[in-house]
């Protein structure tokens, strides 16, 4: 697992936490009554260049340092306005969740227990208290300005002309989608036994029950979930609404607010408790504990043969599209006879990636794994460096056209509200 270095970790914690007892270093810029360090502008400017890998040369830092100082500044101009607004708030359950995911990272990431953290921060000339408390401040500051944002763009709308607009504009500059597939499916649930699903269900119900009596959701997710992002604290990042084909997962999840954790969700995965860290305009970042009920063997083994006989006799597209209409269990694509449009190979799981090594535009491939089910996928189109279109990509288009008219309404909003307040750039 790679290692976080702690003074980067310093530089996120700390950036933006000065008080004017700490002007020791220079002042960068006033935002009302609240200074601007030059150490701060410095930390956040390695934090932006480590995360980018770029090692600028001396002008370009000039440049670059002007520019994080101005993103500083709009930072605290949104602060300042979530302060006066009595309806933006964080719940302190939200900010405590979030500080013990930030520590246990940390610690997991660099194998330290919390003895080994504060000898560590000690030789940075920090206790462990001090740390906590600006760490806690510094997640706080981060969500009241998350809130503000997902308050004032919620409401941002776009329609056919404003993505056919924003793709002129921008088409010559979008990245290719690299390697892709256009794609026909067709999926057959593979049955479970009743004392299965019991069992997960029992399961599912001691997950949370840990919950309820406090525990750290990430915490209970790396030890008890069975999905993949069990490692990362069951972090789904963030999903778009309208994408999951699981409808009672994607219900829960979007009625969720950030903090909040749901009841037991069942899909044909399993067992699911879903917590929201962030909402914006469509979309939703979501954490998940998943207690799969997966079928015994003899049974996924009966669907297969199944699946390896419907192949057989698929030999054209209009074959496969029928008996897709036919037999396929997977209601989102069935009725247009398993097309699925185009997919980069970048989404593929790992099992997909392999049978697609051997796979030409015609040919199906072999029964392959996808939950509880088994899914046979037609080939219907390739690119080797497909580009993003209208025709095929409006959905994708219209989610950046909505982020660029988003952006453009809050750089508006910052502007009038930086207006109300004494701001003194004084870096030069």
């Amino acid at each position: 697992m790679r290692r976080i270095p702690l003074a980067l970790c310093l530089c996120v914690v700390l950036c933006g936490a000065a008080r004017p007892s700490q002007l020791l270093d220079g002042v960068a810029a006033v935002v009302g009554d609240e200074p601007v360090l030059v150490s701060e502008v410095e930390a956040y400017m390695l934090m932006r260049l480590n995360e980018s890998k770029t090692r600028p040369d001396v002008n370009e830092q000039a440049r670059l340092r002007r520019q994080y100082l101005d993103e500083i500044v709009e930072g605290k101009v949104l602060l300042a306005h979530a302060r006066k607004d009595s309806t933006i708030s964080v719940r302190a359950d939200e900010v405590d969740a979030a500080q013990a995911d930030h520590l246990g990272r940390l610690m997991k990431a660099n194998e330290w227990s919390e003895e080994d953290l504060a000898r560590e921060l000690a030789a940075q000339g920090l206790t462990l208290a001090r740390f906590k408390s600006q760490l806690r401040r510094s997640i706080e500051e981060q969500l009241l300005r998350r809130n503000v944002q997902q308050r004032y763009m919620a409401d941002v709308h776009v329609g056919r002309p404003e993505v056919e607009a924003f793709y002129r504009q921008y088409r010559d500059s979008l990245p290719s989608v690299g390697t892709s597939y256009r794609l026909r499916r067709l999926v057959l649930n593979v049955p479970t036994p009743d004392s299965v699903r019991q069992a997960a269900y029992a399961r599912i119900k001691s997950v949370k029950t840990r919950l309820d009596n406090g525990e750290v959701f990430e915490n209970v997710a790396r030890q008890f979930s069975d999905d993949p992002s069990a490692a990362n604290g069951g972090d789904l990042g963030f999903v778009s609404k309208g994408t999951l084909s699981e409808l009672a997962f994607e219900e829960a999840a979007f009625a969720l607010q950030p903090g909040q954790v749901s009841d037991i969700v069942e899909t044909r995965l399993g067992f699911h408790i879903l917590k929201a860290v962030a909402k914006k305009d469509q979309r939703v970042h979501i954490l998940q504990i998943l207690v799969s009920v997966r079928a015994p063997q003899e049974v996924a083994g009966a669907v297969t043969a199944r699946l390896d006989s419907i192949r057989a006799s698929c030999t054209t597209e209009p074959a496969f599209a029928d008996a897709v209409r036919r037999f396929s269990t997977e209601g989102r694509t069935k009725a247009r006879g398993g097309d699925a449009g185009w997919v980069s190979s970048l989404e593929f799981a790992s099992e997909f990636k392999v049978a697609f090594d051997s796979l030409a535009v015609g040919q199906v491939s072999k029964p392959l794994h996808e939950g509880d089910a088994l899914v046979l996928l037609y080939v219907s189109d390739y690119a080797a460096d497909r580009q993003l279109s209208l025709e095929n990509d409006y959905d994708l288009l219209a989610e950046k056209a909505k982020d660029i008219l988003a952006q453009k309404k809050l750089a508006e909003l910052v502007r009038r509200w930086r207006e109300d307040l004494y701001i003194d750039i004084r870096l030069e």
